[in-house]
């Protein structure tokens, strides 16, 4: 899979040549060149649920929240 991104550059998601990692290569437009990242199966799982996580959290209207009341005074008897 590949995807192009305006502030990154290009991202690469495909399977080593041994099939034993994902690799995830961003591209930079910087100079510090290419970063390259291999996950196993376990941490390419993780890494795409905690992404799935933080997208449907995106689509939920935001909350406001709102400071309790003061509870009233108690006088004892």
């Amino acid at each position: 899979m590949k995807v192009t991104d305006e502030r990154t550059g290009e991202i690469f998601v495909a399977r080593d040549w041994a099939r034993s990692a994902v690799e995830v290569r961003v591209e930079s437009t910087a100079t510090d060149g290419a970063r390259l990242l291999r996950l196993t199966g376990e941490e390419a799982r993780r890494l795409a649920a905690l992404i799935l996580f933080h997208a449907a959290r995106l689509e939920r209207p935001r909350t406001i929240l709102v400071p309790p009341h003061a509870e009233p005074e108690r006088r004892s008897a």
